[in-house]
């Protein structure tokens, strides 16, 4: 499934070279692509019961950012 993060990856520098956008716009856009990446460090989640270990990546903490993934959820 592609999601918002993946199309600003692949798209977002060609776009913002081609459009003007305001400052804010390009903070929302670096926070949705390194949000949830090593990026922004991670931490290791391990289960109580059968010991299984799994690398969980950091928030941006960005309202908006959280908003997008948060759809996502919802409708997936």
């Amino acid at each position: 499934m592609v999601e918002v993060a993946d199309v600003f990856r692949n798209y977002g520098q060609a776009y913002r070279k081609e459009h003007s956008l305001p400052y804010h716009t390009h903070k929302v856009i670096n926070a949705i692509q390194s949000c949830r990446t090593a990026v922004l460090g991670g931490h290791k989640d391990k289960c109580n019961a059968c010991g299984h270990i799994r690398v969980s990546y950091n928030s941006c903490r960005n309202g908006i950012a959280l908003n997008v993934r948060d759809q996502h959820g919802k409708s997936g």
